[in-house]
């Protein structure tokens, strides 16, 4: 596995959460204004089915949407404090580095390499510099995301 390029999904992928997150919830509104309670507190939802079936049809598929729905809203939001926590991390550490993954895969993703330079402060021109930082960036996240394996690896 290359972990550089593993990192760089993951943070590209956590761009993309957000909006994921907006239409999860979008789709949970669509559902809850048709009828269905937003938070179905009568139901056991650890329990594999449901024993008295006293709804239509399309008000049961209603109700396994919005959960299933609300466990991927779940799913996505640990994801995305998941990468925000290693982030936080990194800044603590080394501001520069969590400066230029936020600019390079999360809010400036479209920059290249020279606008990101500039953001962080350098010249154009010092693009050996840039790549030193993205190599050390992109270690630093893969060690604290995929722990000592991506050590070995790099």
């Amino acid at each position: 596995m290359n972990y550089i390029d593993e990192c760089e999904e993951i943070l590209k992928a956590h761009r993309k959460l957000y909006f994921a997150l907006q239409t999860l919830n979008k789709r949970k509104s669509k559902i809850i204004e048709k009828g269905i309670p937003a938070e179905l507190s009568g139901i056991d939802y650890s329990r594999p089915a449901i024993q008295k079936f006293d709804y239509s049809e399309d008000v049961m598929k209603d109700i396994y949407e919005l959960m299933d729905i609300n466990a991927q809203i779940n799913e996505t939001k640990e994801d995305m404090q998941l990468v925000e926590d290693i982030l936080q991390d990194i800044d603590k550490e080394n501001k520069e580095l969590c400066k230029f993954l936020r600019s390079k895969y999360i809010t400036d993703h479209k920059k290249n390499l020279n606008e990101i330079a500039k953001i962080l402060g350098y010249s154009q021109e010092s693009t050996k510099t840039i790549n030193n930082i993205k190599k050390k960036a992109l270690k630093e996240f893969a060690i604290r995301y995929f722990g000592a394996r991506a050590i070995h690896f790099m």
